[in-house]
């Protein structure tokens, strides 16, 4: 017994005059002072519990950052974010094409609108040094920055201008998932090329969760992290309201836009699909395979199937008034939806420039959707709420 003790007593005091490792040090840019190759320089970490498109592996000083589908038919996609201040990984065949991102990053051109709320989270704006078009922004904290910083617009006319791009050399061109073949073109002149295709994911919490891809670029892991989680903490509570709605009780709905004698309606398994389920809704091209949109070429097939619709969600933008359907297509107008008036349209909040808070705001903010949808849809579940992104049709 008394040498248990004695032992005991020496371990404590070893561990007691014992050096303790010395966290790491960073100077005023983010960047390591003296680089240990033993050290963890990610203690918070992020991953994607939702999405099914962006996934991270940890190493020490560097992360590897995977996009499954980075635009439509592209292959995956990988990118090395190495802490500044460290050397350059040792990375295999695999990953030899790889761009290789110093990080945190202080500049960034963002090729999304939808790019941006999530830099507000992140108070990544700072980085923000170039944009495609900025009219089309709305996000209040980005128009302040424009004020004040030297913001470039690289695609005014919608054509990325190759040279301004390359002559400011931007850490990390953060495209919005297209596939563009001029983006590629940067590429090849040394500009690090990354997909934000957060519009890929298949549900609605699937795409605010790119939130946490944002904050891989700026070591904000726990920001992003705190932001998502508030999102699906609120996303979780809406969805509850509604869950106890009886299958009957779900009114049916539409959603999509007639262009040029073609209807675009969600698929039966797109985000837009799941959103209507999660406000109690059912939804009447339920039984269709696409994740995306798809097409519908016969107006009698639509007409079949939505003149059993109570509501019609994510209509065109062109739609003010009753007259205005009947304009385009009087079998349109003729819809029950449309003759009770419950059409709606997601442009009620712009910005000063006219664009749509839905396209930049929505995607991170999935919470917010959701209960315009169940104000929508059981008005009686959300007393004294005001909806943010949707307004209806008039009937005069």
């Amino acid at each position: 017994m008394k040498l248990r003790v004695l032992i005991s007593f020496l371990l404590l005091a070893f561990a007691t005059i014992s050096p303790t490792a010395a966290a790491p040090t960073f100077d005023t840019k983010g960047c390591v002072t003296t680089y240990d190759p033993g050290e963890d320089y990610f203690l918070t970490k992020s991953e994607a519990d939702f999405s099914d498109n962006f996934s991270v592996a940890y190493f020490g000083h560097y992360k590897i950052v995977t996009v499954e589908h980075p635009f439509p038919g592209g292959r995956p996609e990988h990118y090395v974010l190495v802490q500044c201040g460290t050397p350059a990984p040792d990375l295999g065949a695999e990953f030899s094409q790889a761009p290789i991102i110093s990080i945190p990053v202080k500049s960034l051109f963002a090729g999304s609108t939808s790019q941006a709320p999530a830099l507000v989270s992140l108070d990544g704006i700072g980085a923000l040094s170039g944009v495609a078009q900025k009219d089309l922004i709305t996000t209040p904290q980005v128009l302040e920055h424009f004020k004040t910083a030297h913001v470039i617009e690289y695609a005014a006319s919608g054509v990325t201008n190759i040279e301004a791009v390359i002559a400011a050399r931007p850490d990390v061109f953060m495209a919005g998932g297209g596939g563009e073949a001029d983006i590629q073109r940067l590429a090849a002149a040394g500009i690090p090329i990354v997909n934000f295709a957060d519009w890929l994911d298949t549900s609605p919490l699937g795409r605010a969760e790119w939130v946490k891809f944002m904050g891989l670029f700026f070591n904000a892991e726990a920001k992003a992290n705190q932001s998502f989680d508030d999102v699906v903490e609120k996303y979780e509570a809406a969805k509850a309201l509604v869950a106890d709605i009886p299958e009957d009780d779900r009114p049916l709905v539409l959603s999509g836009q007639a262009f040029g004698g073609v209807f675009f309606a969600a698929g039966g398994k797109s985000f837009v699909a799941q959103l209507i389920a999660d406000a109690g809704g059912r939804y009447v091209f339920a039984d269709n395979d696409s994740t995306g949109s798809f097409e519908i070429h016969d107006p009698e097939r639509l007409i079949v199937r939505a003149r059993e619709a109570q509501i019609w969600i994510q209509a065109a933008m062109t739609y003010r008034t009753l007259a205005d359907i009947a304009a385009e297509d009087p079998r349109l107008a003729s819809l029950p939806a449309a003759q009770a008036g419950q059409v709606w349209i997601p442009d009620a909040l712009k910005g000063p420039n006219g664009g749509v808070q839905f396209y930049e705001l929505g995607s991170m903010r999935p919470d917010i959707v959701l209960m315009d949808l169940i104000s929508i849809l059981h008005p009686e579940k959300t007393p004294g709420y005001k909806r943010v992104f949707n307004r209806a049709i008039s009937l005069d």
